[in-house]
């Protein structure tokens, strides 16, 4: 059974909201790093590329990539699922992000890729599919704030510490008993 819309709003809420921000990775050997457009570096002098040495720390950002207006429009920030029914922009698809999943970095890519990202997909859509079939979902009126740490996590304004999402969940009256 094919649900575009579904997959549609899955990896939408995966481009926008990847679990994880950033990650950071260490160069394990001298590297030439092409950039995707040139830098002016504090010297003045404009950068094609950038060299890594051995032992450098790197941070990879996710969420920087895939929000990118560059990449995806000046609509990036903007949760729109119906941009998943559509062939990508060409600047998403000439980028050769080597993530593993539809050109986005939410699992990374390369030998240290997400192994569950198959399972986390199948589990996003059964579960969605079986609530919404039951139950009736929408936004409180508190104000949300998501918080950009190691893993995002949204909290009730700028004041709170522990992750809450508040959302009014309502019985749709229909009811499937296996």
């Amino acid at each position: 059974m094919e649900l575009p819309y579904l997959d549609a709003v899955c990896r939408e809420t995966l481009r926008l909201y990847p679990p994880v921000s950033f990650v950071i990775r260490t160069v394990c050997q001298d590297v030439v790093l092409p950039l995707s457009a040139p830098v002016r570096g504090i010297d003045g002098h404009m950068m094609h590329d950038v060299l890594l040495a051995k032992n450098s720390k790197v941070v990879i950002g996710m969420l920087a990539s895939n929000r990118n207006p560059a990449l995806w429009g000046e609509d990036s920030y903007e949760w729109k699922p119906e941009r998943w029914l559509s062939p990508l922009p060409k600047a998403v698809t000439e980028a050769r992000i080597p993530g593993i999943y539809s050109n986005l970095l939410s699992f990374i890519g390369g030998g240290r890729a997400c192994i569950g990202f198959k399972f986390s997909q199948l589990e996003m859509k059964v579960v969605l599919a079986v609530l919404l079939e039951c139950l009736t979902f929408s936004p409180s009126d508190k104000a949300i704030v998501w918080n950009h740490a190691s893993v995002q996590y949204p909290t009730v304004g700028w004041t709170s510490t522990k992750a809450e999402l508040p959302i009014v969940v309502e019985f749709s009256g229909k009811v499937h008993v296996g």
